[in-house]
């Protein structure tokens, strides 16, 4: 999350951008820096570094620091892939198994720099103790919806698999309090599905998203995990659905753990 606001530049002062350049820089060693030597390196200033991550909501440099260490680790990591067009990555087996492999590695890295852990951590909470969980898949999204659906099911969670919309459903809901509504979208939001959402949103049922990172600021969800939905389009819907599936795999994967410990 920090390194995706170093790139786009967004808010940033000319004097942060700068910064921002130096710290997104593989040549640049941040092991053991502190912020007076990061000013200097820089040509910036200690100040100037304290009042990027701030702005970028750490409290401390030792927390900017380290949690930027993680993400230029795996930021690193997409740059060096090698990826070939996707143009000819069915041009035998050997190469559709390579250009795929390297996909999902790709994702992976991605989706694990938009992740916000805190959220994540939120969510599996919300879900623990749900009276019952409904798992929105219309469409294309039907298939990931299901598997949420059926992992849920496993841990002894009540769900509710929904691939359509049911006002009446909504609107008799005893249990809205605590219900916990999870919609999985790999493409645009339809006219049906913010429908949906604004009939959640209005009866106070806490509402997840799983969803392309141009809906980060979705407000009608209370919460709203993304991924890179950037990804060249040949492959476009392809990526989603890998990058949809790793969130729902990690969010069972963290369930799972939790009812390992009860």
């Amino acid at each position: 999350m920090i390194i995706e606001n170093l790139i786009n530049e967004n808010n940033l002062t000319e004097t942060e951008k700068h910064l921002a350049h130096y710290l997104l820089d593989k040549n640049n060693d941040l092991e053991g820096i502190t912020s007076t030597e990061l000013g200097k390196r820089s040509f910036t200033s200690q100040p100037a570094v304290t009042r990027l991550y701030k702005k970028l909501g750490l409290k401390t440099f030792r927390e900017f620091i380290s949690i930027l260490l993680l993400e230029r680790n795996e930021y690193f990591k997409i740059r060096d892939f090698s990826f070939q067009s996707p143009i000819s990555f069915c041009s035998s087996y050997e190469e559709t198994q390579k250009t795929i492999s390297v996909l999902y590695a790709q994702i992976i890295t991605r989706t694990n720099l938009l992740i916000d852990k805190n959220m994540m951590v939120r969510i599996c909470n919300r879900i623990l103790n749900a009276t019952s969980v409904d798992i929105y898949g219309m469409g294309m999204n039907d298939t990931l919806a299901k598997q949420f659906h059926f992992q849920l099911q496993s841990l002894g969670i009540y769900s509710v698999y929904q691939n359509g919309f049911n006002l009446n459903y909504i609107k008799n809901m005893q249990n809205q309090f605590s219900n916990v509504s999870i919609f999985i979208q790999l493409s645009e939001l339809s006219t049906d599905t913010l429908h949906i959402l604004n009939e959640l949103k209005k009866k106070n049922i806490y509402t997840v998203g799983i969803m392309g990172k141009k809906y980060k600021d979705l407000n009608i969800c209370q919460d709203v995990i993304v991924f890179d939905d950037d990804m060249d389009d040949e492959l476009g819907f392809m990526c989603s659905f890998f990058a949809a599936e790793y969130i729902i795999n990690v969010i069972f994967s963290m369930l799972l753990y939790r009812y390992q410990k009860i």
